[in-house]
Order: structure tokens, then C-alpha cells, then sequence
């Protein structure tokens, strides 16, 4: 046996690319369709094993995105007799969106042989529909582990003839709880099947459904590691769900040639932020899951050929995007492990260009952030989102200059227009007046009509501290660490106060109705914390023990405080000096 272990290493080896496995003509032709011609770590090493060895247990463990699904497919289709109308071979996935993938990459390799059944089988649908489809007989049962075993229970799905169950992503449905289910699954199925594991990681619920199902399991490892491009400039930017529409919608408005994806965790906000995104202006569209492929792939296309500038998509369907110059990457929410985290932002500062990835978090994901830079070895740095007023000023001088090319002259076969003569004549005659109200107007609702009624997205929370590869800590495996706490650096100016002081103030406030006002400078204005403080307490704004959290960023200042005292505030304030720079103030509620 050790040395066909060691016939395999050599095979491996050898084998860089896939018409060197050996592999049937109508797989090779399905390969071929999609141009794969070099397999990726995981598929060199695990498809001659699968391939070679008839009944043979089998453990995979690779990142996310390094191409698993091919390394089992590939050998799972050619060992399927189509002729057989029965269930030969059932594939537990932990999610109904990575069910989907796999049914669509199992679908394209198998496309040239004839008559070759692949269904999927999750929650959330009609179980009369997915029955009938088992009934007619099916070759492939691609399925999420709850709704296999209703379909096991009520007698809908038979593996009397299954001969191959892979587990894919098998540490992720156990950390979802999947173990149970995993369990009688594994029980039902024939004690002859062979077992291939997939998985990231080799935690120790891995180790046991080696030990309880699988019997002298072959394991192979990839060690390629996926990091993120060092053309990549990664952000993370600290904002509630409330105000992360707006924040994006800033972001977009900054950097008109914005191409990118953006990534959300459900279908269902993918196509409410695309919706929103689209009555805003933002040439944008969505595609997710339960998109039919005819719709995706036109989706797709458009988004290839520039004709839509921003992508809004899941994880899953976004893998078969293969796009070299995306300048941007935007994370509404933080991806389940850090795997995925590196696979999305990997997506953009390819082939040589500058990229640029930003992460939508909470304040109380900070230590996950940091988690990601020490893992990697990389620095994510914070994100300033532009003002109100940054926005507005940009807006305006678009509308002038805009303005100023349609004031150009026109040219000569212009005059003899009568319809543009006539219209000439008629504006000629109105007020000066009249004819700026209307030039206001017009410009107001192409450029400014989104912001006429925005308010200052407020950001109560420490958004300057960057995190990188130097800050120490203890992240061990491949999903976040809930438990993970991440402390907040603290000053030594005069007023900064401790952690137990804060939550002192905290207990103080409790039930009263707080806001915040913003002080649009900053350290770049060379302002500190004491001195925004000092200069609230000395225009008499309030008194020292009812003004809370005083934070400098960059270009803006934060004094958190009761909002019965706002208003007044922002009168005192609002366009008052500070060592003779004057002073814009807004305020937004807690």
C-alpha cells in the first residue's frame, strides 16, 4: 500500500494539466467548453486518487475557492452509469446557495452525456416538486442536509444504489449544526459507498466523522494559502445597517468610475440594494440563486461588456465571475469566515491594476477586522465616508460644468432650427430672475435630487484605529472567533477617560434620547480631542458632566450629548472660529 501512495505522489506530480488524467472525451470536452485546462492544487491532488481507487474513502481539505467542487465532480461523473436511472451519487452541501453552484458546475461536466440527471434538493420549496423529480429518477442528489431527511423520512429518496457521498464544506455544517443530521444520513446510506470529505479545516468534528463513518480514509492537503492581492488597498468602514445604503451610495458618488462588485449575504438584499442603487442613479443590477441561468448569464455578459457598472451578488453565484479589471470590492457585511473574505476581495487589483476593497462592519466587529489583518499578514486600514457637504460640493461643481458645455456656442446650422429659434426668443423675453430659478432647478434635480433631503450619517464610534499584520492576538482557525475582544487604544489627553468610566456614562444616559454633533474638522486641521472639548465647554454648549464621548478623525470632530441640547448647540456653534478656522457643525440622532 505505501507504495501506491507513493505511484499517486508521482502521478500528481506529473499531472498539471487535465488531459494528462486520462479523463473521458466528454469530459474533456466540457473542460474544454469553459476553457480549464490546469487544475488547481486541490484537483491535481485529489482527482487521479478518486479516479484510481474504486471503492475508497477520501478526505480533502482546501480553502474556500481553490476549485473543490472539479476535484470531486470531475471523478464522481465519470464513475456514474447513465443508463441507470437511480440515485448513485448524493453530495451534502451546507447551504442552498452552494447546493446550486454545485449543481451548475455538475451540470456543465456532465452536458455531453446524454441523459445524465442532476437535482437539487433544499428548504424553502415545494417538496411535491423536488418528490416527482426523485420518483422520475435522478443520477445526482446535490441537497442541504435538513430537507435530505425529510425527503429520507417520508421514503422520497432512495440510496439503495448510492455508491459515492461526498460531505462538502463538512466543517462549516458542523459549525452550523448540522451534525445530527450528517449522522442518519450516514446511516441510511449503503455500508459499501465510499465517503469523500471536503473541508477547509481538520477541526475535530472532522476527525470524528473520519473515525465514526469513514474507514482508512485517504487525506491530501492543499497548501496553497489564498491571500489578497498587494495591489489591493483594503478598508474597513465602522457603520450601522441603517446608514450602510447611504454610506455606499457616498462612496459611489466619490469615485465615478466605480466598477466593481458588490457582495451581500442573502439573495433578498441583493435585489433590494440594487433596486435602491437603480432609483439613485448607479447603473447597477443584481444576480443571485434563485435567478434562472438564461437571466444570469445575461446579467453577466452586460456586467463583462461594461454595460453595467455595478454587480450586486451572494458569494456563491458571484464564483463563476471571471473578471480581470474590477476596481472595486465592497463588503455590506462582513462573509461568515475569513476564507471568504480573501476570495471576494481577491476579485479586484488584478493583472497589475490598483484595487480597492472595503467592509461594511459594525463597531462591535473591530476585533474581527483585526482578526483578518493578522491572519493574512495585511493591513486594513479605516475608511473615511465622504460628507454631506463633500458630496454636495462635488455635486455642484459637476452641475456647473455641465452647465458651462451646454453654454458653448452652437454652431451655424443650429440657427436655422425653428424650433430652437423660437425657444431662443421665448427665454430671451423672461426675468433674469425667472431664468435662474429654472437653471437652478433643473440642475438641482440631475445632480442633487438623492441628497435634497439626506442627513449626516452619524458615527458614534472610534472609526481611526488600522489594523495590520504587526497587532498580536490569537486567531487559530478559519471562522471568526466570536469570543474575539478587541480592546480600544486610549490617549492621554486630559479628557479621555477609561472603559469603566464610559460605561459609568453609559448607566448615566441610560433612557435619555442622545445625538451627536459633527464638527467638520479635524487632526488634519490640527485639532485634537482636548481642544474640540474646550471649545464646547467654553461657548457654553453644555456643562462638562453632560457632554459624553469627544472623538477627532481625520477631517471631522464627534461630541456625543443629551438632544434636548443639540439644537442649541448647533446655533452656538455653527459658523464660529476655532484658531481661525471656521466651523461647520450638523447634528444626528443616537
Amino acid at each position: 500500500m505505501p507504495f501506491i501512495k507513493n505511484i499517486n505522489y508521482v502521478m500528481v506530480v506529473n499531472m498539471n494539466e487535465f488531459k494528462n488524467f486520462g479523463l473521458s472525451e466528454n469530459i474533456m470536452k466540457a473542460l474544454d467548453s469553459v476553457g480549464f485546462t490546469t487544475p488547481t492544487e486541490i484537483q491535481a491532488k485529489a482527482i487521479p486518487m478518486l479516479l484510481a481507487n474504486k471503492k475508497q474513502d477520501f478526505h480533502g481539505q482546501a480553502q474556500t475557492g481553490t476549485g473543490k467542487t472539479l476535484a470531486f465532480g470531475i471523478p464522481l461523473i465519470e464513475k456514474i452509469d447513465s443508463s441507470k436511472k437511480a440515485v448513485q451519487a448524493l453530495i451534502i452541501a451546507p447551504t442552498r446557495e452552494l447546493v446550486l453552484q454545485i449543481v451548475e458546475s455538475l451540470t456543465m461536466l456532465s452536458k455531453f452525456y446524454h441523459g445524465m440527471q442532476v437535482e437539487p434538493i433544499y428548504g424553502g420549496v415545494d417538496m411535491a416538486r423536488q418528490t416527482m423529480a426523485l420518483r422520475r429518477g435522478v443520477h445526482i442528489v446535490v441537497g442541504t442536509p435538513g430537507r435530505l431527511n425529510d425527503h429520507l423520512r417520508r421514503g422520497n429518496l432512495n440510496l439503495s444504489n448510492l455508491n459515492v457521498l461526498v460531505l462538502d464544506e463538512a466543517d462549516i455544517m458542523l459549525d452550523m449544526g448540522f451534525k445530527q443530521d450528517i449522522d442518519i444520513i450516514l446511516e441510511r446510506s449503503p455500508k459499501d459507498r465510499s465517503i469523500w470529505l471536503f473541508s477547509a479545516t481538520n477541526k475535530s468534528g472532522v476527525d470524528d466523522i473520519k473515525r465514526s463513518h469513514m474507514k482508512d480514509p485517504e487525506s491530501v492537503r492543499a497548501i496553497t494559502k489564498n491571500t489578497a492581492s498587494a495591489s489591493t488597498d483594503q478598508y474597513y468602514c465602522v457603520t450601522s445597517s441603517k446608514y450602510r445604503l447611504q454610506a455606499l451610495s457616498r462612496i459611489l458618488d466619490k469615485d465615478p468610475s466605480f466598477y466593481g462588485i458588490i457582495f451581500c449575504q442573502t439573495k433578498l438584499l441583493c435585489a433590494e440594494i440594487a433596486s435602491k442603487l437603480s432609483k439613485r442613479g448607479c447603473n447597477s443590477a443584481s444576480i443571485h440563486g434563485d435567478m434562472d441561468q438564461k437571466m444570469r448569464n445575461k446579467v453577466i455578459q452586460k456586467f463583462k461588456d461594461k454595460e453595467i457598472d455595478i454587480l450586486v451578488a451572494t458569494d456563491v453565484v458571484a464564483r463563476g465571475i471571471d473578471v480581470n479589471n474590477l476596481t472595486h470590492v465592497v463588503n455590506y457585511s462582513l462573509p461568515e469566515d475569513q476564507e471568504s473574505y480573501i476570495h471576494r476581495v481577491g476579485r479586484t487589483g488584478r493583472a497589475g491594476k490598483k484595487g480597492v476593497a472595503i467592509t461594511f462592519i459594525s463597531s462591535r466587529e473591530e476585533s474581527k477586522i483585526k482578526s483578518l489583518a493578522r491572519r493574512f499578514g495585511t493591513d486594513i486600514k479605516p475608511y473615511e465616508i465622504p460628507t454631506l457637504q463633500d458630496i454636495i460640493t462635488s455635486k455642484v461643481q459637476d452641475a456647473v460644468a455641465f452647465l458651462n458645455d451646454s453654454c458653448q456656442e452652437q454652431d451655424n446650422s443650429s440657427n436655422s432650427n425653428p424650433a430652437l429659434n423660437a425657444l431662443k426668443e421665448t427665454i430671451q423675453d423672461l426675468p433674469k430672475e425667472k431664468i435662474v430659478n429654472a437653471i437652478i432647478n433643473l440642475l438641482s434635480d440631475k445632480f442633487l435630487k438623492t441628497y435634497k433631503d439626506e442627513e449626516e450619517i452619524p458615527t458614534s464610534f472610534d472609526n481611526e484605529r488600522s489594523f495590520s499584520r504587526s497587532d498580536r492576538g490569537g486567531e487559530r482557525s478559519g471562522r471568526f472567533d466570536r469570543g474575539d475582544r478587541g480592546g480600544e487604544r486610549r490617549g492621554r489627553g486630559e479628557f479621555e477617560r477609561s472603559t469603566d468610566s464610559r460605561e459609568r456614562d453609559l448607566e448615566k444616559w441610560k433612557g435619555q434620547d442622545m445625538s451627536e454633533l459633527i464638527l467638520h474638522v479635524g487632526s488634519d486641521d490640527g485639532f485634537e480631542r482636548d481642544d474640540i472639548l474646550q471649545y464646547c465647554l467654553n461657548a457654553k454648549v453644555a456643562d462638562r458632566d453632560q457632554i459624553g464621548r469627544v472623538r477627532v478623525i481625520k477631517k471631522r470632530s464627534f461630541v456625543v450629548l443629551p438632544t434636548k441640547f443639540a439644537k442649541k448647540a448647533v446655533v452656538i456653534l455653527n459658523g464660529k472660529t476655532l484658531q481661525n478656522k471656521k466651523i461647520r457643525v450638523s447634528v444626528a440622532s443616537l
